[in-house]
């Protein structure tokens, strides 16, 4: 039986911010990253403290919240795959950051952008999530495809095939 194929990894949740624009291109989350990376930097001492565990599936991300002593804990938050607009795991500040880009409706129907981001523990794991990311968009992708939720014709130009996540 076919299994989804999962990342999973500990990391370390920055935090979001939210960020304006709709247009997303390469480098769009860096004073996002900057920001959350210096407010980090205020609060922690340097030691990686890996305070979750991002799991990306086909068609969510889950974010498992660690306790102090490292377990699981009840909160976690869910990301639909289908309204993250952007990732990368290329960031100047720091080469361990993987961030996202999601859209985030809120009580009165109104969306907001949102940038989040994690630390990993390399720079291999935050390319790893990049390319698991890719991978959980382009299954979502071709879902919505084939249940005709999106049509051929109008989204070629929006969602093209060979989408590939900025990871330097």
């Amino acid at each position: 039986m076919w299994q989804p194929a999962t990342e999973r990894l500990q990391v370390t949740y920055l935090g979001k911010v939210t960020i304006t624009g709709t247009q997303f291109l390469s480098g769009c989350t860096e004073s996002a990253v900057i920001g959350l990376w210096e407010r980090r930097a205020l609060v922690q001492d340097d030691v990686l403290n890996a305070n979750a565990i991002l799991e990306i599936r086909p068609f969510q991300v889950r974010l498992h919240h660690l306790d102090s002593h490292g377990e699981a804990t009840v909160a976690m938050d869910t990301y639909q795959v289908a309204r993250i607009a952007y990732c990368t795991a290329d960031h100047n500040v720091n080469p361990n950051i993987f961030a996202w880009i999601y859209r985030e409706i809120n009580d009165d129907l109104t969306f907001q952008m949102d940038c989040h981001a994690v630390e990993c523990e390399g720079k291999l794991e935050a390319k790893k999530l990049a390319h698991a990311m890719m991978e959980a968009f382009r299954k979502t992708f071709q879902s919505m495809r084939s249940d005709g939720r999106i049509h051929k014709s109008s989204s070629s130009d929006e969602f093209p095939e060979d989408f590939t996540p900025e990871d330097g």
